[in-house]
């Protein structure tokens, strides 16, 4: 019985709230860290297929007598558990199945009461959102008009309730974390599938001379499972003195206990699930990153995805590795711990729960070597000046490469970056490269009225307007887009107003880079600086370095340039701007940190690259 959607409330594992896990996939990921709650939902399915075990009666609600107490940890504060479990409108019935209200036409759901004070657990059906029985064991025959009779026989719907819940509870299958084809079992259960059983499942299949074919089947699908995971050849699987054995192109065989853990798993697993194919199963499966390479879990659920497909899977995670191969047949919903000690579980459904979800893991870029953090900046003379200050504030401490790496959106290029999925897929979303992002961009004022008013570039001033829409769009997150995305806007003109004057006034006037004159042959002038004092030197906040070193000049028999001679001037020094800023940083110390907000920007850059 495929699900859709489940509602659980009052139960204490779970916030106040309750949990709400909608849209159910294929594949449904549970991930988070340790001791988050992942594994509550498979032990809330797993008590209500342990008292429910019993043959169950139709035509009427089905009650069941429990003992509810707070070392389940059920009860918080509560008279009542309930959980509403919506069922797949693609379910499949056959005709023996004495079923009125189909799944396909009608919206049908699996409700139930678990009563702390009467310990006693209510399954119930509900039809378009109402009961099919009410409190007094009436089955309605009119939902529109809410029409309630004694059930007999022939009322419509007299036997969906025990159809229904039985085919629920039979589709549930527990996995154990622990499972071993030779470990001492006391399980009896058919669901709880540990491996115990395995080789004697396995062996029915073989000597069952009525359909042969089943065991060739199996033997022919496990070779090519096992040879897509493991990525060699598998020419052969039997049983050989009750134990599994496997033979490789290499010519070696192995027994299942000669076998590594992970690799035994696998073949455990994909045998139970081969030989349950037929049949509709909700499977609960707990770590099966366990003992596995990551690649070869990736391929696993994969084979769970495209060829078991009868099967919905609900997988409990702390692994990262299967988030990357998501896809319209996947779902991914993340656990958290409150301090309360209550779990809640919620969809990721956006990029920012993505992160959220692997910073609680502990993950960072720079474990599978990619930089922690990208910076995005307008040119590389930005890229030196920012390593520099970085080197000087975290004492070497962080590496580029590692820690964080820089990438360039040339200016106005910036007009074609954003941090969401644009719907036309015409801009470049940054987050794409990183998981966390940090826009270095000069303001381009040209006075502190402009500054004051933010009155910047317009592709600056639009991409602040894409950050806001992001933020407003985020609701119920610890986390929001500034925790992954940060902007730095100069505080003067450009990044080179960072720069104290006398060190930019010693390295402009320094020998490469101070001019001399200015034309060619009979045009040729000579020119000179118009003092050497740096405090002459007119270099402001809201001031172009190139323009200011160019208004500095002067023909060398004291008279002023003209405007064409000074913008020529100033090219040279624009066009010259990576070699200044290498100089530059090779003189640069602490102590010339101390221009505008530079120290503090600085500081926060590196403790935002540190998380």
């Amino acid at each position: 019985m495929k699900i859709d959607s489940i509602k659980l409330c009052g139960w204490r594992s779970y916030d106040l709230n309750g949990v709400c896990i909608s849209g159910l996939k294929s594949i449904n990921l549970l991930i988070g860290p340790n001791n988050s709650g992942k594994s509550n939902l498979s032990r809330y399915f797993n008590y209500l297929k342990g008292i429910a075990s019993k043959d169950l009666y139709s035509g009427t609600v089905i009650s069941v007598a429990t003992e509810l107490d707070e070392s389940q940890t059920w009860c918080w504060k509560k008279n009542k558990i309930s959980c509403e479990i919506s069922l797949s409108n693609d379910n499949i019935f056959i005709e023996n199945d004495k079923v009125f209200y189909k799944a396909d036409k009608y919206k049908v759901s699996l409700n139930c009461h678990h009563d702390i004070n009467s310990n006693r657990s209510i399954l119930n059906l509900k039809v378009n959102d109402k009961p099919i029985f009410n409190d007094e064991n009436l089955i309605c025959t009119d939902f529109k008009n809410d029409i309630f009779v004694d059930p007999i026989d022939d009322v419509n719907g007299f036997h969906d309730n025990k159809l229904y819940w039985t085919k629920f509870l039979s589709s549930l299958v527990f996995v154990d974390p622990i499972r071993h084809h030779s470990r001492n079992s006391n399980n009896k259960q058919s669901y709880y599938f540990d491996g115990a059983k395995i080789i004697e499942e396995l062996d029915k299949l073989r000597v069952d001379r009525a359909t042969p074919s089943n065991w060739a089947g199996y033997k022919k699908q496990i070779k090519i499972w096992l040879t897509e995971i493991l990525s060699e050849e598998v020419t052969n699987i039997d049983i050989l003195e009750k134990d599994l054995s496997i033979e490789f192109e290499s010519g070696l065989s192995f027994s299942l206990d000669q076998q590594g853990t992970g690799v035994s798993q696998i073949v455990m697993l994909l045998s139970h699930l081969w030989i349950n194919k037929d049949v509709i199963l909700n499977v609960f499966l707990e770590e099966p990153e366990a003992n596995l390479h990551p690649e070869a879990v990736v391929k696993l659920v994969n084979i769970f995805e495209k060829q078991l497909t009868n099967h919905r899977f609900f997988i409990t995670t702390h692994s990262p590795s299967l988030i990357d191969c998501l896809n319209e047949n996947w779902a991914v919903y993340r656990t958290i711990k409150s301090q309360n000690g209550a779990s809640s579980i919620s969809k990721n459904d956006n990029i920012i729960k993505y992160y959220e979800t692997l910073d609680s893991l502990g993950v960072k870029a720079s474990q599978i070597l990619q930089a922690n953090t990208v910076l995005w900046v307008e040119g590389p003379s930005d890229r030196i000046y920012l390593k520099k200050w970085i080197d000087i504030y975290s004492d070497a401490e962080l590496k580029e490469g590692k820690d964080y790496s820089f990438l360039y959106f040339g200016g106005t290029n910036l007009s074609s970056f954003t941090v969401l999925d644009d719907i036309d897929n015409n801009l470049i979303n940054i987050l794409s490269t990183s998981r966390k992002a940090y826009l270095i961009a000069d303001s381009d004022c040209s006075s502190q009225e402009d500054r004051n008013n933010d009155t910047l570039k317009s592709y600056l001033t639009s991409m602040l307007d894409r950050l806001k829409v992001v933020d407003t769009n985020i609701e119920g997150l610890d986390s929001s887009i500034k925790d992954y995305v940060k902007v730095w806007i100069t505080k003067g003109r450009e990044i080179e107003n960072y720069i104290c004057k006398e060190l930019f006034f010693d390295t402009l006037t320094s020998k490469g880079f101070k001019r001399e004159s200015i034309g060619k042959g009979n045009n040729r002038k000579m020119l000179e600086l118009k003092s050497g004092n740096t405090s002459d030197f007119n270099f402001g906040k809201f001031d172009a370095f190139d323009k200011a070193i160019a208004d500095f000049y002067q023909y060398q028999n004291g008279d002023p340039i003209d405007r064409l001679t000074s913008d020529n001037i100033a090219l040279s020094y624009a066009n010259k701007k990576v070699q200044i800023a290498k100089s530059i940083s090779g003189k640069f110390h602490k102590s010339n940190c101390s221009v505008f907000d530079l120290e503090d920007r600085i500081k926060d850059l590196i403790e935002f690259i540190r998380k």
